[in-house]
């Protein structure tokens, strides 16, 4: 593999002369030298380490991406779609799964510096714990509303938004007595859901029943696990506060020979690619990852090039995704 010193030995010029040219910070040296240097370096095959690139430059192209949870389909098709954005362009993206017990500040920390990364993007809340001082001096862009994050860089989808679409879907198709199994209620996502979903309500005057109110931990077990109180109650109708919830509740009913939706109506939340292979198929909020991805990228390379911000909260607006599950009226 050809180094630097072979690529100045081809081209008869120094290393520091290799080093001005490939990484583009000296204008005086005269063209034919430039194009002697990128010549050598293509009929050599030389690709300059970007780390050691990023020493000399103080600028380092590698973005980490965090998530909680990979076996989390949602997580698993965020980071590919981000991963296909930003490798095309020549970023280096690292996909770290933090669902273990030493993720914490100081173990984020040695991630950031051992692997030179100039930008970390971030779904897991544990993050809300760190210092200031740690959230000022690197660049962090969340992709998940944070606790008292006023001026933290965020892309993500209008969670209030996602929880009144769905509300109002189950009220239009004449559902009269509806349940929610909701996520972490310590969590922003959570809460603006509920809001939502209950605002949708309040604005139609139709009561709703906080005895149908169950909480869960965004697992398929947690789902499971409510759905046999929220049944007790008769609800007609259930929102999941994420896909994996609302599978869980399909089992259930499965289980026990109730037949969705003609017993009960089932919403989730996220629109995986499991919502079109679960039986029957599942009616969800989507949070349009795509477009979440597109715009992490394009506020990514503006921070990467020291570029101004105009816009440091972006929300994207989500989508209902009509299937099965779910029995509209004619």
């Amino acid at each position: 593999m050809a180094n630097i010193k072979d690529v100045a030995n081809l081209a008869n010029v120094s290393i520091t002369t290799v080093s001005m040219v490939l990484n583009n910070t000296d204008n005086k040296i005269s063209e034919k030298t430039r194009q002697n240097v990128i010549d050598a370096a293509k009929k050599l095959n030389y690709s300059p380490n970007r780390i050691a690139r990023s020493l000399v430059t103080k600028k380092s192209n590698a973005v980490m991406l965090v998530i909680p949870d990979i076996s989390n389909p949602f997580f698993g098709i965020m980071a590919k779609e981000l991963s296909v954005l930003f490798e095309k362009e020549g970023y280096l993206l690292y996909i770290y799964n933090s669902n273990v017990s030493t993720f914490n500040e100081k173990n984020f920390l040695d991630l950031i510096e051992k692997n030179f990364i100039g930008l970390s993007l971030i779904v897991d809340r544990r993050v809300e714990s760190f210092s200031l001082d740690t959230k000022k001096k690197h660049k962090i862009i969340f992709l998940d509303e944070m606790s008292n994050s006023n001026n933290d860089m965020t892309v993500t989808c209008d969670n209030e938004m996602g929880g009144y679409i769905a509300a109002n879907y189950i009220i239009d198709n004449g559902y009269k007595n509806t349940g929610i199994i909701t996520g972490n209620m310590n969590s922003v996502n959570s809460i603006k859901r509920f809001k939502g979903f209950k605002k949708a309500f309040e604005k139609r005057n139709i009561r709703f029943d906080d005895n149908n109110v169950f909480y869960g931990d965004y697992t398929f077990e947690s789902g499971y696990k409510n759905a046999k109180n929220l049944i007790n109650n008769n609800i007609d109708s259930v929102f999941c506060f994420n896909d994996m919830m609302a599978f869980g509740f399909i089992s259930y009913c499965k289980k026990i020979n109730k037949n969705i939706p003609d017993d009960i109506a089932v919403m989730g939340y996220d629109d995986t690619f499991m919502c079109d292979i679960v039986s029957p198929r599942l009616t969800s909020i989507s949070q349009n990852i795509s477009q979440i991805a597109k715009n992490t990228y394009e506020l990514s390379k503006k921070i990467l090039n020291d570029e101004d911000i105009d816009k440091k909260k972006i929300f994207v607006k989500p989508v209902l995704v009509k299937r099965q599950s779910v029995k509209e009226v004619k």
